[in-house]
């Protein structure tokens, strides 16, 4: 748009000219004008700055796959992060079997033929756990998993279900008070809670929990000083998300999703005016994460994508969630170099163009040669150039 109002300026004087005192008069302005105009230096106010962020980003191992998102980043306001894997270690052990009517090796059992398929980690640790202590499992049929809300089988013609204690409620299934009351218990002290039930009636409750990341608290702090407010996705149930949220002093917390929830609730968020980036830690959290203004992976090496994740193209991949505040810090600062930036481009207008114009006058009070407008633009450039090499990086 710049460039094409650049023409056009320097054609309506140099036609004007062409007419009224001959063509040298028309070349020698209508040349000044285009050159003073010149976007050039608006154009030069983001490459250089860009490219050193991209580097300064390189040679902190942060992996950009959208490099337009480097300066997108400097606008976030809210950052959404995941419980298992990000807040919390998730290296989970079972704490409690508690069955109702039946011996804990057989809730086990019962929960193992159902999980022995599962991609969810609290269905493997619970397969691994039977395996490990020698429980006789059930022939199970016709297996479901259900993402963020657990399993559903067949054993016996009777349906079976292993998951989150809401979901499983939800089915029709009758839970009794004495189950009701521990899994307030369990939740309360963090842990988190699969309710298992047969046919119609909740037989037991498996309790799984892992430890919270310390360093992760750190992170948390840093946002919090960088005034970016904090936002907990997780399937985990209310009492046992809210327990890790207040240990983090997160500002808001969702409980209870699926990845498709969570995708919702970003959508929610961005529709509110907030300005969000999804940190996940796992491949399920990529709903949520395409759904928000910037995507950010955590990947430790631990985990592969398949074929239909790697054509997904996250914005940013990291090693640490520490990385994260590298990229905000670079973002914020290039921003700010680019706004400096573009004061020098307009400066340069304001100093060329009004001396260019000046020249259409017969007794122009300020002789104007083209190259003056030239060596004008290059010293703005240089300016320019100077200002995009200043550090991106901030200082804590």
């Amino acid at each position: 748009m710049f460039f094409l109002l650049d023409v056009l300026t320097s054609m309506i004087f140099a036609l004007y000219l062409y007419f009224t005192r001959g063509i040298d008069a028309a070349f020698f302005t209508g040349l000044s004008i285009f050159t003073a105009f010149s976007p050039i230096c608006l154009i030069l106010t983001k490459v250089f700055v860009l490219k050193l962020a991209r580097k300064t980003l390189d040679d902190e191992q942060i992996k950009v796959n959208n490099p337009s998102a480097v300066e997108r980043t400097a606008d976030i306001g809210t950052v959404a992060v995941p419980m298992n894997r990000f807040l919390t270690d998730g290296d989970y052990f079972i704490t409690d079997l508690v069955p109702e009517g039946m011996a804990q090796s057989t809730l086990l059992g019962y929960a193992a033929a159902a999980e022995e398929n599962a991609h969810h980690p609290f269905g493997r640790i619970i397969y691994d756990t039977a395996a490990s202590r020698g429980v006789r499992l059930q022939p199970a049929s016709s297996t479901q998993e259900f993402p963020g809300r657990g399993v559903e089988a067949t054993i016996n013609r009777m349906p079976l279900r292993v998951g989150n204690p809401d979901w499983v409620a939800g089915q029709d299934v009758s839970v009794s008070a004495e189950l009701m009351t521990k899994i307030d218990q369990l939740a309360v002290h963090g842990k988190n809670i699969l309710l298992l039930s047969l046919g119609n009636s909740a037989r037991g409750i498996i309790a799984l929990r892992d430890d919270i990341k310390k360093d992760v608290r750190d992170f948390i702090s840093l946002l919090k000083r960088r005034k970016l407010e904090t936002v907990l996705l997780t399937a985990a149930a209310k009492k046992t998300a809210g327990k890790i949220a207040k240990n983090f002093s997160l500002d808001i917390v969702r409980t209870n999703l699926s990845p498709e929830d969570k995708a919702r609730e970003v959508q929610i968020l961005r529709a509110k005016g907030h300005n969000i980036a999804v940190i996940g830690s796992d491949f399920r959290d990529l709903p949520a994460m395409l759904s928000g203004d910037i995507s950010v992976f955590v990947n430790d090496g631990s985990q592969i994508l398949n074929d239909a994740e790697s054509d997904v193209h996250i914005d940013f991949e990291i090693s640490s969630p520490e990385k994260f505040l590298t990229i905000y810090d670079v973002a914020v600062r290039s921003v700010e170099i680019i706004k400096t930036n573009k004061k020098i481009a307009y400066l340069s207008w304001i100093v060329l163009v009004p001396p260019a114009m000046l020249t259409a006058l017969e007794n122009s009070p300020v002789p104007f040669h083209p190259l003056v407008s030239v060596a004008g633009v290059l010293i703005f450039s240089v300016l320019i150039l100077i200002n995009s090499t200043k550090k991106n990086k901030r200082d804590d």
